[in-house]
């Protein structure tokens, strides 16, 4: 067992303060223990490491979430970018050129075509 030197106060909500307890009893370790433990596991853990997360700024959207299922762990802190409100109004805007064209591309399709002359 590691040698105490600091002492840390936290404080949980109760839903925490009982996966804490939940956890330690599965371990068969301490609460300390059990938040040494889990404090590691993420520290070494690769897919939290800041190296591994790209640079969402530079993907489109579909890149993003094909980013995102082959890392369905992967923790990403902060937000969108620096400007959220631009962000989400040009994707808006993309969206919404991608469904003119489609709609574009059905009425096309749909165009009736008489088989007699008038």
């Amino acid at each position: 067992m590691a040698t105490m030197t600091v002492r840390t106060t936290v404080a949980f909500d109760p839903a925490t303060a009982a996966r804490l307890e939940r956890l330690a009893k599965r371990w068969g370790v301490s609460k300390s223990e059990t938040l040494r433990r889990a404090l590691e596991m993420v520290e070494n853990d690769s897919l939290y490491s800041s190296k591994e997360v790209p640079d969402f700024g530079q993907m489109s959207a579909l890149q993003i979430m094909d980013w995102l299922k082959e890392h369905p762990q992967a923790h990403i802190s902060g937000g969108w970018g620096d400007d959220s409100n631009r962000e989400l109004r040009e994707m808006r805007e993309r969206d919404a050129e991608i469904e003119n064209e489609r709609e574009l591309a059905r009425s096309k399709v749909a165009e009736p075509t008489t088989p007699y002359p008038a």
